[in-house]
């Protein structure tokens, strides 16, 4: 089984020894990323909580390294299994094409479906990641709650991941009856690179025909912190690292760039109601929200864009799954609106 999570399963959640035990296969260029991005410690505690925080900033080749090191090793958490308390489904055949699933409180009833697609650049990352407190969180709205993987970056395109969510999708209203969740009341949710799939599937109405997918299952997106929803844009002013996300995963060709951009296709068929957060004092965050949610209002849907303020790219996401903040306490509003 090809190895695929752990850029997020290890890298992220903790494993502080991961540095220290990978220092003997990693190039001195690797080395040198770790050192400049979280100082020269010996402290395991100190490289984890970097690493947890940062490791989206080291380059693909560093990441590949350690990731081949862990599966060298035989870490545990190698293999992609499901999240404590959930079911895992498959919506196809490659190893990536799973996803966790929660059901609703059984109290509820027509309970929708809140579905998170996690961030990463598009190249790291895993169902687990950035799930957190939200299905709780979910459960205490009257929501199941689920969360995907997806095939990664550089084995496929955005395309090729919108349409893995557009199938995760599929599958989840075909066995919405048996599951317990009303199939036609999908809130789609994502985070960052997440965030820019989620909006991609919701204005490009292709992924969802050709899953076979009505777009008006989809009654609602939440958008956590995205900067990629006009990818030419972002790309233009992109700095050294976040090229190293957006450059491998849709390439020097504007016309590619475009077509992956959900403001390309806002106006052809877009869900009704979306919420699009973003940090207050992220620019480039800011900017891309605030374009997407005027060119969604412009064609005629229903969208709020809202500045979160004091506020992190992690901690953005982290609040989506917690009550009493300024990101829970807006997404439970919004989840009660989208069920009038």
């Amino acid at each position: 089984m090809r190895m695929i999570v752990m850029a997020a399963a290890m890298l992220l959640v903790g494993y502080g020894d991961v540095a220290a035990q990978a220092r003997s296969a990693l190039s001195a260029e690797c080395r040198r990323e770790i050192v400049e991005l979280c100082g020269r410690t010996r402290d395991r505690d100190v490289i984890s909580s970097c690493l947890r925080e940062k490791a989206a900033q080291l380059s693909a080749g560093c990441r590949a390294a350690l990731i081949e090191r862990i599966r060298e090793r035989g870490g545990e958490g190698a293999q992609p299994s499901a999240s404590a308390g959930a079911r895992e489904l498959s919506y196809g055949t490659d190893p990536l094409q799973r996803l966790d699933y929660w059901s609703a409180p059984a109290t509820a009833t027509k309970a929708p479906l809140v579905v998170f697609i996690h961030g990463g650049g598009w190249a790291i990352g895993d169902k687990s990641s950035g799930t957190g407190s939200k299905p709780a969180f979910s459960a205490v709205q009257g929501a199941a709650f689920a969360s995907l993987n997806y095939r990664l970056v550089p084995t496929v395109t955005p395309a090729e991941q919108a349409a893995d969510v557009a199938a995760a999708l599929a599958r989840l209203r075909a066995d919405g009856a048996r599951l317990g969740h009303n199939p036609d009341h999908i809130i789609l949710m994502g985070h960052s690179a997440g965030a820019h799939l989620a909006a991609l599937v919701a204005t490009d109405a292709g992924y969802l025909e050709r899953a076979g997918v009505p777009l008006a299952a989809v009654r609602g997106v939440i958008l956590l912190d995205g900067a990629g929803y006009d990818v030419p844009r972002q790309m233009a002013g992109a700095n050294a690292i976040t090229s190293r996300f957006y450059r491998p995963a849709f390439t020097d060709d504007v016309a590619r760039q475009r077509a992956l951009s959900p403001i390309t296709h806002v106006g052809g068929g877009d869900a009704a109601t979306w919420l699009i957060l973003h940090v207050a004092d992220r620019g480039a965050s800011r900017d891309q929200s605030q374009a997407l949610g005027a060119a969604l209002v412009a064609a005629g849907a229903r969208a709020t864009v809202t500045a979160v303020p004091d506020s992190s790219h992690m901690s953005v996401n982290r609040d989506a799954g917690l009550a009493q903040t300024f990101v829970g306490d807006a997404i439970a509003r919004f989840l009660g609106e989208t069920a009038l």
